[in-house]
């Protein structure tokens, strides 16, 4: 049961993601990387994160992008620069993925993953200062699963070639979360990015 519903969940996920990626193992990486965030944090989250909820938030994780199947190509695969209507409508993907995760809770009954999932969704563009979307929540009013999930994604993003612009080194990337730890980022999260950088870099290159 358990092995099937993940591989749904996972293969729902990935449908969704190969509409503004290359290959789809976008997800993947992002699992990855947040096991390795997320093992680093287990000593500051003692009683929270354990081996279950480490393997929770790789399958959560792969869910984060979900609502983007609800904002149009035009906006989706823009070359360019979005304006700042078309950025307001790429914005609401946090709020669709979420609502389409929750009208599925009721059918489904209650499951950790699919929860986890509706934060994640909803928070992993929210910034540790308070300046992300969609609400504007600060520290640890975010939830945990989404801080670790938001330097995953942003780091996959940075360093992944779109559409719309080319890949940024790893060095690039560690430098420009150098430079929003503690602003954008959880700082102890950004710490164990960086106490773990070599195992981010050996997955972006043997993924790219």
């Amino acid at each position: 049961g358990l092995a099937k519903r993940n591989a749904l969940i996972f293969g729902l996920a990935k449908l969704a993601d190969y509409r503004d990626t290359d290959t789809g193992a976008h997800l993947e990486r992002i699992g990855l990387y947040a096991r390795i965030l997320a093992d680093a944090l287990r000593p500051y989250h003692d009683g929270t994160i354990d081996a279950r909820w480490i393997d929770r938030i790789v399958l959560a994780s792969s869910l984060h992008d979900i609502g983007k199947v609800g904002i149009p190509d035009s906006i989706l695969l823009k070359p360019g620069r979005l304006t700042p209507e078309e950025r307001s409508v790429m914005e609401k993907h946090t709020r669709i993925g979420a609502d389409r995760l929750l009208a599925i809770r009721p059918k489904l009954g209650s499951d950790e993953c699919i929860d986890m999932g509706i934060e994640i969704a909803l928070q992993h563009h929210e910034k540790w200062d308070g300046t992300g979307y969609p609400f504007g929540l600060a520290g640890e009013d975010i939830s945990l699963p989404a801080r670790i999930v938001a330097l995953a994604d942003f780091y996959d993003a940075v360093t992944s070639k779109r559409v719309y612009k080319d890949a940024m080194t790893h060095e690039q990337a560690a430098g420009l979360i150098r430079e929003l730890h503690g602003t954008h980022f959880d700082p102890r999260v950004a710490d164990a990015f960086f106490a773990n950088e070599a195992e981010f870099n050996a997955i972006r290159a043997h993924n790219q």
